[in-house]
């Protein structure tokens, strides 16, 4: 058995003197419950599940404050601040939606075709650059763009049904609207969480740490 050195025989005096005043002192119980609550393993904190998808991303650098010059301070606050916005930034609004309006009206007239499929995704990605532009507040410049592209198609897709006498007898009104309606709410929560990841993904790729570690990995 190896000799203890000088410096441990003073370490084991020191902890038996320090053990011998705490059970004089009635505290030996105390010190156990102290030292396996030190030997415990300390668990993370339990990460959300939309963290896990979307972990968080600083804003964008160099980019001002978005709400600067907003002086409203109401009742309806968000609501104003959500219409002051949509102007400061038309072509991610606007002219994403109209882009999402024409890609969509091509891939109904050429559904089946590759053309209907290459149009299927300029009008996706158009909600996704809507986020990407509308840096201000990327979910609703997208949630702009797919309710104003939707107006645009649904006017032209009535258009077609009113002109058309077998579509006209075929389908009544209250189909129609219900159709339209129906189709409407699901493109506006489709443009809100495509212009969200537009945004975030901006947010990602610009973020200075992701960037590091992306040059710091060994190239093969």
């Amino acid at each position: 058995m190896p000799k203890k050195t000088a410096a441990q025989q003073d370490a084991e005096r020191r902890e038996a003197r320090r053990r011998a005043r705490l059970q004089a002192q009635g505290r030996a119980h105390e010190d156990k419950v102290d030292e396996e609550a030190d030997d415990a393993p300390v668990r993370p904190p339990a990460v959300p599940f939309i963290q896990r998808i979307f972990p968080q991303s600083p804003p964008l650098a160099g980019k001002p404050d978005p709400m600067a010059g907003f002086t409203y301070d109401g009742p309806l606050r968000l609501v104003v601040a959500n219409l002051w916005l949509i102007p400061r930034n038309l072509y991610a609004g606007v002219g994403m939606g109209v882009l999402w309006a024409a890609a969509y009206i091509l891939t109904v007239q050429e559904a089946g075709s590759v053309i209907g499929s290459v149009a299927s995704f300029v009008s996706f990605g158009a909600l996704v650059a809507a986020g990407w532009i509308g840096w201000q507040r990327p979910w609703l410049y997208g949630l702009v763009a797919g309710i104003l592209g939707y107006i645009l198609f649904a006017t032209f897709f009535t258009y077609l049904v009113a002109n058309d006498p077998k579509a006209a007898a075929a389908i009544t009104t209250s189909q129609l609207a219900t159709y339209l309606l129906t189709n409407g709410v699901v493109q506006a929560g489709i443009g809100t969480l495509a212009g969200f990841y537009g945004g975030y993904l901006r947010r990602r790729l610009a973020d200075p740490s992701i960037r590091r570690t992306s040059s710091a990995r060994p190239r093969r």
